[in-house]
């Protein structure tokens, strides 16, 4: 028997998987769904779509666990403070 895969919800998150699932299980209007949530129905429908496709891990944020947009390639921070330390501050002129 497969392991349960465990998914990391916010409250929020949490709160839309029940609007969701009453939608899709229960009949739930999409339009009342998109009230309750605060959405519009065109955003509410590609929940609904999503979460038929991957499930209850699909209404969670794509963003956990990845690493930051802003975030330097390695080495880069050192390699500045490195040229601060040997040449001093930069200041403007």
């Amino acid at each position: 028997m497969p392991k349960p895969e465990t998914i990391t919800m916010t409250m929020r998150e949490l709160d839309r998987l029940k609007v969701i699932q009453a939608v899709v299980d229960h009949g739930l209007a999409v339009w009342r769904a998109a009230e309750k949530l605060g959405l519009s129905r065109r955003q509410v429908e590609r929940l609904v779509l999503r979460y038929r496709e991957d499930g209850p891990g699909g209404l969670g944020s794509r963003k956990r666990g990845r690493d930051s947009n802003r975030q330097l390639p390695p080495g880069l921070e050192a390699r500045v403070r490195g040229l601060i330390r040997d040449r001093g501050v930069i200041s403007p002129t």
